[in-house]
């Protein structure tokens, strides 16, 4: 089976790590992928790249543009692919045409529960609902998902939710000195929330959160990684707070799983989610969880490893940090739990399995007018 993944881009972001731990799962299977962006922003494709999955770029401006069309059509041709998977707008919409004119099945996978209105296109929205009405088969990363897009699509939707690996850990020596490279005394109690530097991410709530805190325990740390247009903003809301020696943007990393691995509680102050893997990652790490109950957040964090709040209030965000800073054994008995939930429920090698069974189906119909 040759599997074609097209996708926006390969920066930092849920999609693509999804993206990579297929392609982790894939080699360790034997299982042939070849990477498709359309982007030139592609962090992680040495990452691709290292496992030895091929990634080939159709960059452009536009989305219509000819030249692009063309080209990946072409490319799909010669391939002779047995199905197209595809993640996120431009991919839907342009692997979902060209899987068309080369009769290869489309298989597509939806993130999110919700739109984000700063990006919205009416022509562009409604055309990637009209060629997700086509695609073989859709998945949607959670019930939450599904339960959005089934009605606007007037179809049923397959639920896989997403998948991580473990988190490898770090020793004793080396989480001294990440925190040392990263400013943080031994026992700091160091806060970690993960994702896009984009208003939906609700990190200025967490940072004005965050003055509450550390009036109360003073020498708490957060740390913020990943980057995005709001970085500038944001900075400027750390010094305006005062909160310079407390709070620190790491911008994009490639060490996520170190980092939280070196980190005491994972806080998320989304407003919009499907099925996070940031959170996934931090269950892994064994955190405990502070999050906003939005998307599929509640099933994955239930009653036992972590705390919901019902909006991303930086009041609700203190408290709940606060009362997890209060009680040590609390937030281990949290995290610990978590990990036991996302072992069982969130493992990479039984969802692949899962997927390559979705494969299987999709391929089914390779050849076919569609």
């Amino acid at each position: 089976m040759r599997i074609l993944v097209v996708i926006d881009d390969l920066k930092i972001g849920g999609a693509q790590k999804l993206t990579l731990t297929l392609a982790q799962q894939a080699r360790a299977h034997k299982v042939k992928i070849t990477v498709a962006s359309l982007s030139k922003k592609n962090a992680l494709e040495k990452s691709f790249n290292d496992l030895g999955v091929n990634v080939v770029k159709f960059p452009a401006k536009k989305l219509f543009t000819p030249s692009r069309l063309r080209d990946l059509t072409n490319f799909i041709k010669k391939g002779r692919f047995s199905l197209i998977h595809t993640h996120l707008t431009y991919a839907n919409i342009l692997a979902g045409i060209a899987g068309k004119f080369t009769r290869t099945p489309v298989l597509t996978t939806l993130h999110s529960t919700a739109v984000d209105t700063r990006y919205t296109h009416f022509w562009r929205d409604n055309l990637e609902l009209l060629i997700l009405r086509q695609a073989q088969e859709i998945i949607g990363v959670g019930e939450s998902v599904a339960k959005v897009y089934q009605p606007r699509l007037g179809r049923d939707l397959l639920v896989l939710p997403n998948a991580v690996d473990e988190n490898p850990g770090i020793s004793a020596d080396e989480h001294l000195r990440l925190r040392s490279r990263l400013g943080l005394a031994p026992a700091q109690p160091t806060f970690i929330s993960v994702g896009r530097l984009s208003p939906d991410k609700g990190f200025q709530d967490l940072i004005e959160a965050f003055q509450i805190i550390c009036k109360n325990v003073p020498n708490t740390a957060l740390l913020i990684v990943g980057d995005g247009k709001l970085r500038g903003e944001l900075t400027a809301q750390i010094r305006s707070l005062g909160l310079e020696k407390n709070i620190f943007l790491l911008g994009t990393r490639n060490d996520v799983p170190h980092l939280l691995a070196a980190s005491d509680i994972y806080i998320s102050a989304s407003h919009r989610e499907g099925l996070s893997l940031s959170l996934l990652e931090a269950m892994m790490a064994a955190l405990p969880m502070i999050a906003a109950n939005v998307g599929e957040t509640q099933k994955l964090i239930g009653d036992d490893a972590g705390i919901l709040i019902t909006h991303s209030e930086s009041e609700q965000l203190a408290k709940a940090a606060l009362q997890v800073l209060a009680m040590p054994e609390y937030g281990k008995k949290l995290g610990l739990a978590g990990l036991t939930r996302a072992r069982a429920n969130y493992g990479a090698k039984q969802w692949f399995e899962q997927l390559m069974q979705i494969y299987k189906k999709t391929a089914r119909h390779k050849g076919k007018q569609v």
